[in-house]
């Protein structure tokens, strides 16, 4: 079976890293998306392209499915544009180079449940292509058993102090170096994200992992909501976002300086490995 291949995060990140924005970088967004979808073809996926019109732009939604879904599939996403003014490389190239991984070393797997790849657009305009995706699922004839957010997996820290974290969360729980992956979830999500911990730390035993639920569905949690598994969320649909915390952890977030330098590539590459393997056990029983 294949795993995730440190030469080929290389390689995507090389293709992905620089501003995505419909608004201020048009031309590497389009770029990106032309990217993204060939590499979901080159694994033999079907590839849609879903139009996402916002104020006058019009960018797109790339998701990669196998021939044959069943009615309830499960959703694997990451956003690939940016905010104006940072290359993006951790985020969010680093989990669209993740999400590309997975969908190559998953592609020849038959699951019970199938998968949909989805790489969405206009994430940080308040998480518009997960919102378009979801409202037209009745559409599509679609329903969702669950959904992963991978949102930033590329910036580590060992150093003491070097991670934060929201008022509510009890740091002595947690450690207090960005030198772990977090799995976060809802309460209706809490059965997925304990199951998507264990599984990534059996499969990668060199990768620490942290679990938060928040209580109810989240909707006080403004903090845990930043990404696309929020509309799902909000949709009743059980969801989790991985991510190395952002902005309590990474001083580069949404700056010039989140570039291709500051990535720990070995770090993708088990974040893609460990979500892979357990997505192979979790989608076949």
């Amino acid at each position: 079976m294949p795993t995730p291949q440190k030469n080929k995060i290389e390689e995507h990140l090389r293709s992905i890293i620089g501003e995505r924005n419909p608004f201020t970088e048009p031309s590497h967004l389009e770029a990106v998306r032309n990217y993204i979808a060939k590499q979901f073809e080159s694994y033999g996926f079907s590839v849609t392209e879903d139009a996402v019109d916002f104020e006058g732009s019009r960018s797109f939604n790339i998701l990669g499915k196998s021939s044959k879904l069943a009615a309830e599939s499960f959703v694997i996403a990451a956003h690939y544009d940016t905010k104006p003014g940072t290359p993006g490389a951790d985020d969010n190239a680093s989990a669209v180079t993740a999400l590309l991984e997975i969908a190559r070393c998953l592609a020849e797997n038959s699951f019970r449940i199938p998968i949909i790849f989805a790489a969405f657009t206009l994430e940080e305009y308040g998480f518009i292509g997960s919102h378009h995706f979801i409202k037209n699922a009745d559409a599509r004839n679609e329903t969702y058993s669950g959904m992963i957010s991978l949102e930033m997996l590329g910036y580590k820290n060992t150093e003491p102090n070097s991670q934060t974290y929201p008022p509510y969360v009890d740091t002595e729980k947690y450690p207090d170096s960005g030198d772990f992956i977090a799995v976060v979830g809802n309460e209706p999500s809490a059965q997925l994200a304990y199951s998507l911990a264990t599984g990534m730390s059996q499969h990668v035993p060199s990768l620490n992992v942290e679990t938060l639920v928040v209580p109810g569905t989240g909707e006080n949690f403004s903090d845990v909501r930043l990404s696309d598994h929020s509309p799902f969320w909000d949709a009743g649909i059980p969801a989790v976002m991985v991510t190395d915390t952002a902005f309590f952890r990474n001083p580069h977030y949404h700056q010039p300086s989140d570039t291709y330098e500051t990535l720990d590539v070995e770090f993708i590459r088990e974040n893609a490995e460990a979500v892979a393997e357990t997505l192979k056990i979790l989608l076949n029983k």
